[in-house]
Parts: C-alpha cells; sequence; structure tokens
C-alpha cells in the first residue's frame, strides 16, 4: 500500500516519456507509485518505459488499455487500480518538480482534500515562468484556473462527487475542479512550484480538430456545472 499514486495518462508521447518517469523517481518520497496508463500508443513507449520498471522497485506500473478510448478513460482506470488514497495526475510530456510530491503531502495532512500548486511553463528558448493560472485560481470561478498538474487530492473525492466525465474528449478536467469547488471540500494551496508543464505542437488542445468544437465543447461543459452544482446522477463513483 502507496501513500501517493501518479496517474499517468500516455499516449504516444514515447519522446518525452523518459523525463516524466526521472522527475517522479527522482522525488524524495520514496512511499509512491507511478501507474502509467497507455491509451494504446503508436509509438511503442513501453520500449522505455520498460527500462526505468527494472530498478524502480516495482513503483512503476504500466497499463495497457485494450482499444483507444480518450484521456478520462485513462484517468478513471488509472484511479481505480491506485494503491494509495492520495491522488496525483501528471500529463506524460509534463514532469514534477524537486519534491513536488511532498510539499503538497505535507499540505494536504493538515486537514485539507485539495490542494494545488503552480506549474512552470517549460518551454525552450526562455526562461522557466509561472503558468499563469495561477494569479487568477482564488478569483470568482476558480476552478477554470486550476492547473491540472499542480494538484494532490484525497481519493474519498471521487467517492463523493464521481470520477472524471468520460463522454467529454476534453475539458474534463475542469469540469471535475469545477464540482471539487462546488461541492465544499477544504481546498489548500502551496506556494513552491510543484510541476513543469511542457508547451509543443502536439499537446491535444492545441489540434485542428478542438479548435473547431471550443466553443461548443466550452458551452456544453457550463452546462454541466451548473447541472452538477445540484445533482450527481449519472456520473461514475469510485467504490
Amino acid at each position: 500500500m502507496f501513500k501517493i499514486s501518479v496517474i499517468t495518462t500516455l499516449y504516444n508521447y514515447r519522446n518525452y516519456i523518459a523525463e516524466c518517469i526521472g522527475s517522479f523517481l527522482s522525488q524524495n518520497f520514496k512511499n509512491s507509485e507511478m501507474i502509467i496508463i497507455d491509451d494504446c500508443s503508436t509509438d511503442d513507449p513501453y520500449e522505455i518505459i520498460k527500462k526505468y520498471q527494472k530498478y524502480s522497485e516495482k513503483r512503476v506500473r504500466y497499463i495497457k488499455l485494450p482499444e483507444k478510448a480518450n484521456y478520462s478513460v485513462a484517468k478513471n482506470v488509472g484511479i481505480k487500480n491506485s494503491k494509495s488514497e492520495i491522488i496525483v495526475m501528471l500529463d506524460a510530456d509534463d514532469m514534477l518538480t524537486l519534491n513536488s510530491l511532498k510539499i503538497r503531502y505535507d499540505k494536504l495532512k493538515k486537514g485539507y482534500d485539495f490542494v494545488h500548486g503552480p506549474a512552470l511553463d517549460k518551454k525552450e528558448g526562455r526562461p522557466l515562468v509561472r503558468n499563469r493560472l495561477w494569479d487568477l485560481w482564488n478569483e470568482k470561478g476558480g476552478w477554470k484556473h486550476v492547473h491540472a498538474q499542480g494538484v494532490m487530492l484525497k481519493k474519498d473525492i471521487h467517492r463523493k462527487i464521481g470520477l472524471y466525465d468520460e463522454t467529454l474528449q476534453c475539458k474534463s478536467d475542469r469540469e471535475f475542479f469545477a464540482r471539487v469547488f462546488n461541492h465544499n471540500f477544504k481546498i489548500g494551496t502551496v506556494d513552491s512550484d510543484v510541476a513543469l508543464y511542457r508547451r509543443h505542437s502536439k499537446q491535444m488542445h492545441r489540434s485542428k480538430e478542438k479548435a473547431k468544437i471550443n466553443n461548443k465543447l466550452q458551452k456544453e461543459v457550463l452546462k454541466l456545472i451548473k447541472k452538477r452544482k445540484i445533482d450527481l446522477t449519472g456520473l461514475d463513483m469510485l467504490k
């Protein structure tokens, strides 16, 4: 039984997964596991992953989905297979900063259900700078400005308000964070940078397909958020 499960969804990020795993294994919080959920990548990332599994003392696990789904499905598979009561999401092209897990864990243990901290934008050719979302998170509708890579939460949240909405091809992070903010969980923050967020041309949200339907998706998510302030029926609840 681990204290923290880091869940990493992966689709065709072979070129980035080594740095992602390395950032996990470099943490000073060793009572933790990483679960990599492969959404049927076509670039053979397991060739890289298995090298780390050899010396990670079974702390790096790999699950390949039987067919292509989406990142919400992959996240939920990771949550259901986790061996801890504390969850961190980390995309396969991003990284944890040094001591990221311990910094957030120490805050969470002070009685919080959900803790988040700033992420650094990692872009070649310029210095690392804090992601702009951080400065806005505590404004009205602060759930819009929580960076997914900065979050650590108690798994019990998923038991009470459900898992990620698998019908959403994107923006499911934002919809889930709105549920957290709207259902009276104790939310804490840390000032230290806890993640490195990588910007590149292959990111899902930069796809032409998403750009075409972005406004429609935004409207659908806002309707869901309003509905789920009072009605959580139809969601997959963690048992």
